[in-house]
């Protein structure tokens, strides 16, 4: 790499754009705490926060599926039912605990979308037009893995992936693909945008953990 990961994630995430959208569209949901939890660092990989209209968003499924569809966000909305408590763990060191998301389990929107036998993968493609990674279908499927529509109660923030993001609370954020809009099925597994910098697929949290074990 030309750049250190750092200093590249830090100086993208320290560009001033709009954090919100949609709230008054969607409202909040009844959880307890609705203050949202602070990031120390948004990142984007591709210089920019995607801005979203939440009436003609599109959430697209293809690939290896029998039941392909397309869905509106107020339909996602309909489906966001299960919770989590998780800390997220950012792959250059910072955590941040107790994060109250809430949106789809990925086991039961899969379920929606019949996944055929020789679907061996799951790739989440963003609306930034960059930025895409998978999971294996067992991963995929593990408790705690959803597709967030809602953090502490509240519409994701713009730039934290509104509308819709991947939470895979059992691995570095990198691979909790933000602004999500297309999700595609395969019995090959596409290299992820980090991926290709040597990162690895399977980016499980270890304790006394260096960033760098990842290159």
């Amino acid at each position: 790499m030309s750049i250190n990961r750092r200093e590249f994630l830090r100086a993208a995430g320290d560009l001033i754009l709009a954090t919100g959208a949609g709230s008054l569209a969607y409202p909040a949901l009844a959880w307890a705490d609705t203050k949202i939890p602070v990031f120390p660092e948004y990142y984007t990989y591709a210089g920019f926060y995607p801005k979203i209209n939440p009436d003609t968003y599109r959430l697209e499924t293809a690939g290896l599926i029998n039941k392909p569809q397309i869905f509106t966000l107020p339909e996602l909305y309909q489906l966001s039912k299960d919770r989590e408590i998780e800390t997220f763990h950012c792959v250059t060191g910072w955590i941040v605990n107790n994060v109250h998301w809430q949106g789809i389990a990925l086991s039961h929107f899969l379920e929606q979308i019949q996944p055929q036998a020789s679907a061996r993968y799951v790739a989440f493609y963003s609306a930034d037009g960059v930025y895409v990674d998978s999971l294996s279908m067992d991963q995929a499927r593990a408790p705690g893995v959803i597709l967030a529509t809602h953090i502490s109660g509240q519409p994701l923030l713009r730039k934290g992936g509104y509308p819709l993001r991947l939470l895979v609370p059992q691995m570095y954020g990198y691979k909790s693909v933000k602004w999500v809009n297309k999700i595609v099925l395969d019995s090959t597994r596409p290299q992820g945008t980090w991926e290709k910098d040597g990162y690895a697929n399977n980016a499980y949290i270890k304790k006394g953990f260096s960033f760098m074990d990842l290159l």
